[in-house]
């Protein structure tokens, strides 16, 4: 679904990514692991085109929108949804129509399907009972999980996570993972998280990519991170969380 292919970045003289490679299947979720700063968003923003790599190429679906135009790139995003660290919500919009207002925006949907798909996505993120509630009545989980109903509604073939679970108490963070699981298995769909909490790695990635100094250091299976020798491997598994 996703391939960066030799992608390097630069913000003035900082180099941000160096020659990084890393694919992404459907259906399957992927972990990006590594401590603040290091470029793990940075990441997401090179998927969805928001910005370019200096070199190497950006794979979507088979389309490389590495120099794309903007006017081109809205049909590429339609097939990821973007799951913001801060949720990104309206806080004068219900929950409600925070979720049925991008489909408004920007599809010429008859109102009873935007009415459906709402629907659907209350339920999938157990928010029955809190359609008319404003964000600031809900707990950051609660609020976590409408921005994933927002996310799907779209109906997108992968989902892109900046720290899900960052800030949220350990019950919230279960739920919050539990949703993911249930992407791959219940929809069929893929994920991209990127993550400082190595815990939330085992618990739901089929793979893992972990970004050190601007490189990829490694990408293979979750299970098969034991086996790595790399210093600053053994030292987060150890950890458990890397420092923000």
């Amino acid at each position: 679904m996703i391939e960066l292919r030799n992608v390097s970045l630069k913000y003035g003289e900082k180099e941000i990514l160096k020659k990084v490679s890393l694919t992404v299947k459907d259906n399957t979720i992927k972990a990006i692991l590594g401590p603040s700063g290091v470029g793990k968003s940075t990441i997401l923003k090179l998927m969805l085109g928001l910005i370019k790599p200096n070199s190497g190429q950006v794979i979507v679906d088979g389309t490389d929108i590495t120099g794309m135009k903007e006017s081109a790139l809205y049909a590429i995003r339609r097939k990821m949804g973007m799951v913001f660290q801060g949720n990104a919500l309206f806080d004068s919009l219900t929950i409600s129509q925070n979720l049925g207002f991008f489909l408004r925006e920007n599809m010429k949907l008859p109102e009873e399907e935007i009415s459906q798909r709402v629907a659907e996505q209350i339920q999938f993120a157990g928010l029955e009972g809190y359609e008319d509630q404003l964000p600031e009545s809900l707990s950051g989980g609660m609020r976590r999980r409408v921005a994933i109903g927002r996310a799907m509604i779209f109906k997108p073939h992968m989902i892109l996570f900046d720290e899900p679970t960052a800030g949220l108490d350990p019950v919230s963070s279960k739920k919050i993972l539990s949703l993911i699981s249930s992407l791959r298995h219940n929809n069929n769909l893929g994920a991209v998280i990127v993550t400082h909490i190595i815990d939330d790695v085992f618990n739901v990635a089929d793979s893992v990519a972990v970004l050190y100094q601007g490189e990829m250091i490694f990408d293979d299976v979750t299970e098969k991170l034991h086996e790595s020798n790399h210093q600053f491997i053994r030292s987060i598994l150890s950890d458990k969380i890397l420092e923000l």
